[in-house]
């Protein structure tokens, strides 16, 4: 008995709610009891929501599927392949629509367009009349799916040009609204979630850190709820909300076609920024500061998850520069050790060392340090908004390079790109001037120290407290001061440490103190007595520091995590596809 599959396909998900799906099946059936066949339901295809203009459908698609299975000789000549008509297989142009049929037919498959029975294989093809007739069929499917391209690219460009919202329904999930006619309204319950993602970022926290957080509290989630919606924080939830410029109000364009979707799911960018588009529920300052404390801690993957690791991306070997690692120990007086990471890889023998003798001295010297060098409590404030302008710098620099190749690339709204580039680069030339006076501020202020002594004794107070909220966060401030303030750390175990500041090309160098017994340095051991008087030990390191003698090796900088741009880039479209946008599908939202 002859083979006969069939194949069903509809454009959009929309349509999976109508009749279309029901009536191509329906219609196969009846076709096959009509003419004495038995459908075969083992072999499935299906194209369901999957353009058959943009050809999705032969690349990727079912029938791809088809395609490659004649290929490979598993379908036998002469299985009858049903479908509703001509444009359910394909809706391409007229070239590629009879280069996807003849393909077809000559692997050896019968078609028969359910619609008005007839059978197309070699013979008929052959044949004038039918010729003639499969060609007209192809070419209504085209103009017809043209016709509605051309018209949804009108309206969406009509909306988009007056500034509509009725044609572009979806918004963050924090938002809803009963009508497109309407405003949007805020989710407060839903807002305030955000809100806390960002102070929590600004703290100095990661993404990990902040969902694990919010799962242990239960703050709602904000995000747009769908089938595949989560039902808890995940790792990369908070710093997808951190890089959505939507909480600013923001709403930018884009064009949402298959062709688009191809190189970035989001689909490509028009370059059209609209500001106060939706409620803005992030002020301007919280996501700068939030976005500072983002750049400022972009070292190596964190591991500690309770930031006991103060120094985490700012410490290195002063015998070999590699960087430093820490392993905690909250039972013993030394808290943990100090590790060079290439003597944990067996590469050097670099001596360890305890990291009370270290953290102690040290911090003290910064602290010192920074009250008499360093500036005021508004000298703090002048390098925080110096970080927040950094990256609002950096934010208008990647937005003009976006509208420059959009610029480039296309036909239509020269102008009104042209007008919105001019825009930004003003608020980067006025950003950058508002810079460098934040600098030169932050060099001549005098006063209390950045960091406060009250700041300083909670710090020394929580350094080691285990479990505790408080002393997280107390940490996590601590280390994000310190990581806008230094550059590098060298250390020499038990010897001397050099600490590199920011803009400044002097090291200061710190004396460590000297290995000890437990039992000797902690008064409060079980059997502790009283260290034996012996002569200081020498700090060779330290001293020839301090002579300009000694200088630290560069850095072994891991490269830090670098996020891949989630944002479409346009210069990685071929030119082809990007000329090809005014004549293609759907539309943009």
């Amino acid at each position: 008995m002859t083979r006969v599959i069939s194949y069903t396909r509809f454009s959009s998900a929309r349509q999976a709610k109508g009749d279309s799906y029901r009536r191509q099946t329906e219609m196969a059936m009846k076709w096959c009891r009509d003419n004495g066949h038995v459908l075969d339901t083992e072999l499935t295809l299906e194209d369901l929501g999957v353009s058959g203009y943009s050809g999705a459908n032969v690349k990727k698609g079912a029938l791809a599927v088809l395609q490659e299975m004649l290929a490979m000789g598993q379908i036998e000549s002469g299985t009858i392949l049903l479908i509703e008509a001509f444009d359910r297989l394909t809706r391409m142009n007229i070239m590629q629509a009879y280069g996807l049929i003849f393909g077809l037919i000559n692997s050896g498959l019968v078609i028969v367009t359910v619609t008005d029975g007839k059978v197309w294989n070699s013979k008929t093809m052959n044949n004038l009349t039918d010729f003639m007739m499969s060609l007209v069929l192809l070419y209504r499917g085209h103009e017809e799916s043209a016709r509605k391209s051309d018209l949804l690219r009108k309206t969406f460009n009509r909306h988009r040009n007056t500034g509509s919202q009725q044609a572009f329904g979806v918004a963050p999930g924090w938002l809803y609204r009963e009508e497109k006619s309407q405003v949007w309204v805020v989710i407060e319950e839903l807002a305030e979630s955000v809100r806390k993602v960002f102070e929590m970022s600004a703290q100095g926290y990661g993404s990990k850190a902040i969902a694990k957080r919010a799962n242990e509290e239960n703050w709602p989630i904000p995000t747009r709820k769908t089938k595949a919606s989560s039902e808890h924080w995940h790792a990369q939830m908070p710093g997808q909300m951190l890089r959505n410029r939507s909480v600013l109000g923001e709403h930018e364009h884009r064009i949402r076609t298959h062709d688009a979707q191809q190189y970035h799911w989001k689909g490509l960018s028009t370059g059209m920024v609209i500001p106060d588009y939706y409620p803005q529920i992030v002020s301007d300052e919280l996501w700068h500061r939030a976005r500072a404390s983002i750049d400022t801690r972009m070292v190596e993957k964190r591991r500690d998850t309770q930031y006991y690791n103060i120094w985490s991306g700012l410490m290195y070997c002063g015998l070999c520069g590699a960087p430093i690692q820490r392993r905690s120990d909250k039972n013993w007086h030394s808290k943990g050790q100090h590790f060079c990471s290439d003597k944990l890889a067996g590469v050097t023998a670099c001596p360890s060392s305890s990291i009370v003798t270290t953290d102690f001295p040290l911090l003290c010297d910064i602290y010192s340090y920074a009250s008499t060098e360093l500036g005021t409590v508004s000298g703090e404030q002048y390098v925080a908004r110096a970080a927040e302008l950094e990256v609002f710098i950096k934010d208008k620099a990647r937005e003009a390079s976006r509208l420059t190749i959009a610029i480039a690339k296309t036909n239509s709204s020269i102008e009104v790109l042209s007008r919105k580039l001019l825009e930004v680069e003003e608020a980067m030339r006025h950003a950058q001037d508002e810079l460098r006076e934040v600098q030169q501020e932050a060099a001549i202020c005098d006063g209390n120290a950045t960091f406060d002594e009250s700041f300083i004794e909670d710090v020394f107070t929580f350094l080691y407290v285990p479990d505790s909220l408080e002393a997280k966060d107390k940490r996590a401030a601590l280390h994000l001061k310190l990581c806008r303030l230094i550059d590098h750390i060298f250390l020499y175990p038990y010897d001397a440490a050099a600490v590199k500041w920011k803009n400044q090309n002097v090291l200061m160098w710190v004396k460590l103190n000297d290995k000890q017994l437990p039992s000797r340095s902690d008064p409060t051991a079980k059997f502790h007595k009283p260290p034996k008087p012996r002569p200081p030990k020498p700090h060779p390191y330290y001293e020839a520091g301090m002579r300009f003698e000694l200088v630290p090796p560069e850095p072994k900088i891991r490269a830090p995590f670098k996020r891949r741009e989630k944002s479409y880039r346009e210069s990685v479209v071929p030119d082809d596809v990007l000329d090809s946008l005014d004549n293609i599908e759907d539309g943009t939202s």
